[in-house]
């Protein structure tokens, strides 16, 4: 009988049989909530939402988790269940001839997205350092110079150790202090209520237009959020679905995971848009606009500096964590496909992550790296997070859902259909609809520039 399973840890071991599984349902949803809950929710989030017009997009977001992230969710957890291998294994499973290449595009991807996730977990990790001095610098100042280099190698090389030695002590950390930034995030989104200006942010949020509802620019940005932050198209879900025991309701447990992601990134958006209308910071500023607004709020609170020493440790804690869990998802693919050792395989994730990401590390230091005037960390993130992810996320589950055993796949989902008034939702559904949906996307976007 396998043996039970520190969250992630043993992702990384993919070679290993009898595959290892987590303890339980909720250990999975819990280990889960905090391998995907961090800077997506933080600074992503509020940051896409600023660009494409706060409210259409909250709307445009919450219906995409619900219809689209949700049943996607499933089938790659249900497939990782029902394969047990990495995501390359498991698209190969499902179609020998073009599989793999799909399972190493989804590697490819997450590896990109990667690159510049190291450099925000870096500014979070610059903070957290510049907080325990008790000189939290405005943005603009904190980049003037090379440190976003520096950090984002710091964070590679941390990552890499981390590889190499054992996830063990991270994962336990994360599971322990993941919800205290949630409550941070909760009692500074109240705080943030209280500032002059901050009813305007409200209204930025939560009111929308029905012009912003039929702008198919507005509704790949958020399909791609909804994909980004649950785990769409990364493998990650994959990986992390390999692992569940026997029993495991993947719809109610999928749905938890989203749903709880969806809540915090919202939550995280009332915070930062209160200190932005606050503050007349433009809410389109980009990729730093979280990062502008957060030294503004520690600034107005009473004890503003201890908690700020929390704050920022507590999210390079969450971003440091993702960091670890998509490199491991890259890692479980090299080691799985190639037979190699932990050592090799953690060199080569790392090393290919680092020589990728430095031009996105110095989009934001005194060189500036930008692609017609845009930082390029912003342009990469805007290609892979609301273009690349969203093609390979609906191509990757229709394969999944289509090619794999439907009866065998159908009984990995563990649960039953459920009645919804004329509908019933469940595994067979749920299939049905992420093998449909690329057509359905096509459609809605060629008739979206139709019109």
């Amino acid at each position: 009988m396998a043996r039970s399973l520190e969250p992630v840890g043993s992702v990384a071991d993919a070679a290993r049989r009898p595959r290892p599984v987590w303890r339980s349902e909720r250990t999975y949803i819990v280990a889960t909530i905090a391998g995907v809950v961090g800077l997506g929710n933080l600074w992503r989030f509020p940051y896409m939402a600023g660009r494409h017009g706060g409210g259409d997009f909250l709307v445009s977001y919450v219906a995409c988790v619900v219809v689209i992230a949700v049943p996607l969710a499933a089938v790659e957890s249900a497939a990782g269940s029902l394969v047990r291998r990495s995501p390359v294994g498991a698209h190969r499973r499902a179609n020998a001839r073009i599989g793999p290449l799909i399972g190493w595009s989804v590697i490819g991807l997450t590896t990109v997205i990667l690159s510049y996730y190291f450099v925000i977990t870096g500014w979070t990790l610059g903070y957290f350092l510049e907080a325990l001095r008790g000189d939290v610098r405005l943005f603009a100042d904190f980049t003037a110079g090379m440190a976003s280099l520096w950090l984002f190698l710091a964070v590679a090389v941390l990552v890499f150790a981390v590889l190499i030695r054992g996830v063990a002590t991270v994962e336990r950390a994360s599971l322990a202090l993941v919800p205290a930034l949630i409550v941070i995030v909760i009692g500074l989104a109240v705080f943030a209520q209280t500032l002059d200006g901050a009813s305007e942010g409200r209204a930025f949020l939560l009111d929308s237009t029905s012009d912003g509802l039929t702008d198919t620019a507005t509704w790949r940005a958020a399909a791609g959020q909804a994909f980004y932050s649950v785990g769409i198209g990364q493998g990650v879900l994959i990986a992390y679905g390999s692992y569940v025991p026997a029993g495991t309701n993947l719809v109610r447990s999928t749905a938890v995971v989203a749903l709880s992601n969806a809540l915090v990134s919202i939550v995280s958006a009332v915070m930062v848009f209160g200190v932005v209308f606050a503050f007349g910071i433009s809410p389109t500023a980009g990729a730093e606009l979280s990062f502008t607004a957060f030294p503004r709020v520690f600034a107005e609170i009473a004890g503003g500096d201890v908690l700020a020493v929390g704050f920022f440790a507590l999210l390079f804690l969450a971003g440091f964590t993702s960091c670890v869990g998509g490199a491991v998802v890259v890692m479980s693919a090299v080691r799985d496909e190639t037979g190699l050792g932990t050592r090799p395989g953690a060199l080569i994730t790392a090393g290919v992550i680092t020589v990728l990401g430095i031009p996105s590390a110095l989009s934001f230091t005194s060189v500036g790296f930008s692609v017609d005037g845009e930082p390029f960390l912003d342009r990469v993130d805007q290609f892979t997070g609301s273009g690349a992810i969203v093609v390979l996320g609906l191509v990757g589950a229709a394969m999944l859902a289509r090619r794999l055993p439907r009866r065998a796949l159908t009984a990995s989902f563990g649960a039953d259909a459920m009645p919804f008034g004329r509908w019933t939702v469940g595994p067979q559904s749920m299939i049905r609809w992420a093998g449909a949906l690329p057509l359905a996307a096509a459609i809605a976007y060629g008739w979206g520039h139709v019109g």
